[in-house]
């Protein structure tokens, strides 16, 4: 009985995912078509972008829609909004327009601080990043592999960098990571590729895969950074945890989770680069559910020290048991004692 239950124990407190995850389900009057997922720390809400104009809208952690900016200026040219951003240092938040546009509002009123054109993405963004250090913003292009840097600082905006990974390959999400030598990395999503750009020197490398029979992020079109360096994936049906060896150079995939069937992963974001949250789309609607990765935790590991230290304990006296010739002998007085016919 003794092993039965060290597994009861195993599956009582062995690492699972966790069935309480936060999931927030979207509740709006009028049908949403949605396209991006920020997170406001100031404000402390979700930010989503329509796929069906130049519309942010906040959401409560009951669900409660809010349209917080729609511009005006956009709703001729059909563009729509391809990727969301908050730069809360600079209280800005930074929206990428699927007409191959750029703009900064103020995270407050949600004035427009200013615009930029970028005809160079030729084609929607597939991303936006900010770096917090200096406020300079990331764009790539979803029809060419191409990052613009850009420099939103009113009449004075332009885009001060052009990297170029190859020019027939569209790119998707991408996450400036603040170091000693800045970079930024971006998924191209045909081929599942990752790429880190030196945002100093431009220089270009392809992370490789720990496992050369797998590819990094297949289907992926949006990805956020933990405040460990890793990378959550969104990827159609699936959200990955990909992992690094800490440079970026190699990575390898540690985690997989499968969405609902008919449900797809459009967006990914992190609550202070911890908590990861990816924007669901299902036929019933949109829905923003926390993304929980398996975990050992403290209670976990001294657990299995206990299991593995009983376990042997017990092998040894199971062991001793059948082995020792003391207990041969005290087992044969006992059937003698018993006086059992012949």
């Amino acid at each position: 009985m003794l092993p039965f239950f060290f597994l009861f124990l195993f599956f009582l407190l062995g690492p699972t995912p966790s069935s309480a995850r936060h999931s927030i389900a979207i509740i709006s009057s009028t049908p949403l078509r949605l396209s991006s997922l920020a997170w406001d720390p100031i404000s402390k809400h979700f930010l989503v972008g329509s796929s069906e104009g130049p519309t942010i809208y906040a959401v409560s952690d009951s669900g409660m829609v809010q349209c917080l900016l729609s511009d005006i200026s956009l709703n001729s040219t059909g563009a729509s909004v391809a990727g969301v951003a908050v730069d809360h240092v600079r209280h800005r938040l930074i929206v990428a327009f699927s007409n191959s546009s750029v703009a900064a509002y103020d995270l407050t009123s949600y004035r427009k601080i200013c615009a930029l054109p970028l005809p160079q993405l030729d084609g929607a963004p597939g991303g936006v990043a900010v770096d917090m250090e200096n406020g300079e913003v990331f764009i790539t292009s979803s029809r060419r592999g191409i990052v613009l840097k850009v420099r939103l600082d009113g009449d004075g905006s332009l885009i001060s960098e052009y990297y170029e990974i190859n020019d027939d390959q569209g790119l998707g999400g991408i996450v400036h990571v603040n170091d000693q030598n800045p970079y930024i990395l971006v998924i191209q999503r045909s081929t599942g590729e990752i790429f880190k750009i030196g945002s100093n020197d431009g220089t270009v490398t392809e992370v490789s895969s720990s496992d050369k029979s797998n590819i990094l992020a297949p289907n992926a079109s949006a990805i956020a950074l933990h405040i460990n360096l890793s990378l959550t994936v969104a990827a159609n049906r699936n959200l990955l945890l990909l992992q690094s060896d800490g440079t970026w150079s190699r990575a390898s995939m540690n985690g997989n989770i499968t969405v609902k069937h008919h449900d797809q992963a459009i967006a990914v974001v992190t609550q202070e680069n911890k908590k990861a949250y990816a924007l669901i789309e299902s036929p019933h609607g949109y829905r923003i559910e926390e993304v929980q990765w398996w975990k050992f935790p403290l209670l976990h590991c001294l657990f299995f020290i206990c299991f593995g230290g009983c376990l042997v304990g017990y092998v040894a006296l199971l062991r001793k048991m059948y082995t020792d010739p003391k207990n041969d002998a005290a087992l044969q007085s006992d059937a003698n004692s018993l006086d059992l016919p012949q």
